[in-house]
């Protein structure tokens, strides 16, 4: 066995040893990032979460204070108009009192919507985003498996085209 055929040998390991690591390497790279993006979703679909929660409070605490208001208000009238001697159990001023009333529910209605709408919105979003982490999981673990592939590939090609150039080597010897 000459020089030549023991260095395309050695060349030939080399390379095959290469593209098994580079492979490896490549396919933990990629599963690393796919990693790094499902958590980053998951993170998102948590504040989502947290924020949706609070959306809820917050339109209950708005419902309340807006209630505490035109109760507030509703009295000022009745007592204005009581002041006047207006009698607020009869007549157009019952009429006002109770269109008021029905205004005020109305509109507490609203703000508590409004609240559970926007809170409906975040959650969906999160399970979007949890979801999403899923899919960068199993799209991460694919990707890493086609590298880890294509690395046992590349040291097949080379294992061959090293083998004929150490065969030519021998043969020419």
């Amino acid at each position: 066995m000459s020089l030549a055929s023991v260095i395309s040998g050695v060349a030939t390991l080399a390379s095959v040893v290469g593209s098994i690591v580079q492979g490896n390497a490549q396919a933990k790279q990629v599963k690393a990032e796919a990693e790094a993006g499902a958590i980053q979703s998951e993170a998102q679909a948590k504040v989502d979460r947290e924020q949706a929660e609070r959306e809820i409070l917050v339109a209950a605490q708005q419902e309340g204070d807006f209630r505490l208001r035109q109760r507030r208000a509703a009295s000022d009238i009745r007592a204005a108009a009581g002041a006047r001697g207006v009698s607020v159990d009869v007549g157009s001023i019952l009429l006002t009192a109770e269109d008021f009333s029905r205004q005020t529910e109305i509109q507490a209605l609203r703000i508590r919507e409004g609240g559970e709408v926007r809170s409906t919105r975040l959650e969906q979003q999160a399970d979007l985003l949890t979801s999403r982490a899923g899919s960068i999981r199993s799209l991460g673990s694919s990707r890493a498996s086609a590298a880890r592939t294509a690395g046992f590939f590349g040291a097949g090609t080379s294992l061959l085209s090293g083998g004929f150039r150490t065969a030519r080597i021998l043969q020419e010897e």
